[in-house]
Formats: C-alpha cells, structure tokens, sequence
C-alpha cells in the first residue's frame, strides 16, 4: 500500500458514490484500528492524507502510524452501524 494506491481507492470511491474504509496500527497496540470516511468527507481526508502522511503512508510525526490498507465499502455498512434499512 502507498499513497499512489491510497489516491486510487478514494477515486474510485468518488466516481462510485461509495465510502472508504482505512486500517491502520496503531502505537503500542497489536490490533489494527478501522475508519470509515463517508462520501462527504472524501476529499477533505485524503488532502488530510497526502498533507501528512509519506510516500510509504507512514504518519510523519508518529512513525508508529501507518495506513496498511484502504477499501471503497458499500454506504449499507453504515446503514447497518446506525440501525437504519
């Protein structure tokens, strides 16, 4: 994973009308954390990413931060977090 790849994801997301989910470490922790970045957001949080983040998307000012993945996913997630049909 990297930016070029991140800026892909996003892409797609915004032609598609679709979210995107980020996984990343997370400093002092084995498990992975997950973030989803609604449609309206898209292009806010990947300014956000490129502005911050390297090439290799490692955070710069916390090394231990690091997007391993990324994912356009379906808005029906997030339906079906807030218990709506």
């Amino acid at each position: 994973m990297n930016i070029l790849k991140l800026k892909e994801i996003f892409l797609k997301a915004k032609l598609e009308g679709l979210n995107v989910c980020i996984e990343l470490t997370i400093p002092g922790r084995k498990e992975t954390e997950i973030i989803i970045i609604k449609y309206s957001n898209l292009d806010y949080k990947l300014n956000y990413y490129t502005s911050n983040y390297n090439e290799q998307l490692i955070l710069n000012r916390c090394k231990d931060i690091r997007i391993i993945n990324a994912y356009a996913i379906d808005n029906k997630i997030i339906e079906t977090m807030k218990g709506e049909k």
